[in-house]
């Protein structure tokens, strides 16, 4: 009897000890999976700052660059053009019938020198930090009309909330779609659709076009541009494409970790 007492007390007392090695384990890996996904979340937030301080390096670049492309623009080749046209006025004047093609050449440095200004206020640094999306659409479809047998449409459902910085970006992305539509599609309309879906602003650019094979489209067209900016947005670009036409499906987080002040 004595004996089953302590037979029954060493088994107890081995359980109680393997009781407690298993709690010491699942302890031990409670606390490694906590630090793992400490370290993890770590990683996390340096890969977005790093991205982010990535983001805002190159648009101050960019930035700096575009003010200086706009200056020398403005100064130079301007200034260059305003001449010629000066030069040509003076020809015109002295000649009591100018022949139409010196006034076609008047004319049409006239519209170089418009286009010129627009450029290069477009590329100063005031102005891209005060850089509208939606206006900037609007402008971009109106020009697009007015010199284009391809009729373009723009609708908007609702405004992105987001810095000018990365309305920029955004921009650049659609004006690309835009212009593997107008290059590759052979379309006769193009409709740009821009709404917010679930905190997160969604562009689509669709176009009547015949279509095209997913090779076609990788290795003719390439989305690496759109791809790259899309990713500096933490965004994500897709496509669809049949015989009736393809859409590009462009998603934004309108707020992000990577959004710059």
């Amino acid at each position: 009897m004595q004996k089953l007492s302590n037979d029954i007390v060493v088994i107890l007392g081995a359980s109680v000890f393997l009781l407690l090695i298993t709690l010491f384990i699942i302890v031990l890996l409670m606390a490694y999976k906590k630090r793992d996904y400490k370290h993890l979340k770590e990683k996390r937030l340096l890969e977005e700052d790093f991205n982010s301080q990535l983001l805002h390096s190159q648009i101050e670049v960019q930035e700096q660059t575009f003010s200086q492309i706009g200056k020398e623009l403005h100064d130079n080749v301007g200034q260059l053009l305003s001449t010629s046209r000066m030069l040509i006025g003076l020809a015109e004047r002295k000649l009591k019938t100018p022949p139409d093609a010196l006034l076609t050449a008047n004319a049409t440095i006239g519209e170089a020198i418009n286009e010129l200004r627009s450029l290069s206020k477009s590329l100063d640094k005031d102005w891209l930090s005060q850089f509208n999306l939606i206006d900037n659409l609007k402008t971009e479809v109106i020009r697009m009309n007015a010199g284009s047998s391809i009729k373009v449409s723009l609708e908007i459902q609702s405004e992105p909330d987001m810095p000018s910085s990365r309305q920029i970006i955004l921009f650049r992305i659609i004006q690309e779609a835009i212009q593997n539509a107008l290059k590759h599609s052979s379309c006769d309309h193009i409709a740009i659709h821009l709404n917010k879906n679930n905190r997160h602003i969604e562009i689509i650019v669709a176009d009547d076009g015949s279509g095209f094979k997913t090779g076609i489209f990788n290795k003719g067209m390439g989305l690496k541009n759109m791809q790259y900016r899309t990713k500096l947005l933490g965004g994500s670009i897709r496509y669809q494409s049949t015989e009736k036409g393809t859409s590009i499906i462009i998603l934004i987080p309108e707020n992000s970790q990577q959004n710059e002040d």
